[in-house]
């Protein structure tokens, strides 16, 4: 009869504490800010020479989809050079879209004739996106950037090759 009494304990006790509890799973998943930046160099560069009423002794050159930006929200792309005393550098900068971006191109402003800061100052803005670069399809903003350099700066004196050193930031504001 204990034996019994046991056995019918223990069924009491496994029935009461196998009812099932309706639970609903759940699931939070947090986005955080998607942030990438990449420079491309050309594989050739074709300086101008130009020297005329609107811009004397300067070399311009235009690199296609030199800058491509993937984010999630707005950001600025910022840029100064490392030419040029005091404040201001020699090198100013003309950024538009390029021709084979394929990403969102509402809420772009583009700078035009941007004369840098040295690298002693604080970057110029010289892009500034108010949405995301994706559109749906695309998730990547690409650039075309147009250089005008005076020409001291640039010709390739001493032997050396000519540069332009401008150093480039993007940021989410």
């Amino acid at each position: 009869m204990k034996k019994v009494f046991i056995l019918f304990v223990f069924l009491f006790i496994a029935v009461a504490h196998s009812a099932v509890y309706a639970q609903t799973p759940g699931l939070t998943i947090k986005l955080l800010d998607a942030l990438s930046f990449k420079i491309s160099q050309p594989e050739d560069l074709n300086l101008e020479y130009i020297n005329n009423d609107k811009m004397k002794d300067r070399f311009v050159a235009t690199i296609p989809d030199h800058i491509t930006v993937i984010s999630s929200r707005g950001y600025e792309v910022r840029a100064l050079s490392d030419f040029g005393n005091g404040k201001e550098s020699n090198v100013s900068l003309t950024s538009h879209i390029g021709k084979t971006n394929k990403g969102n191109t509402s809420g772009i402003v583009f700078g035009k004739s941007v004369l840098l800061p040295s690298s002693k100052g604080s970057a110029a803005t010289i892009i500034t996106a108010s949405n995301t670069s994706w559109n749906g399809m695309n998730p990547e903003n690409k650039f075309d950037i147009d250089y005008s350099v005076r020409s001291g700066n640039s010709s390739g004196e001493d032997g050396m090759p000519p540069t332009i050193p401008v150093i480039f930031t993007v940021l989410q504001p």
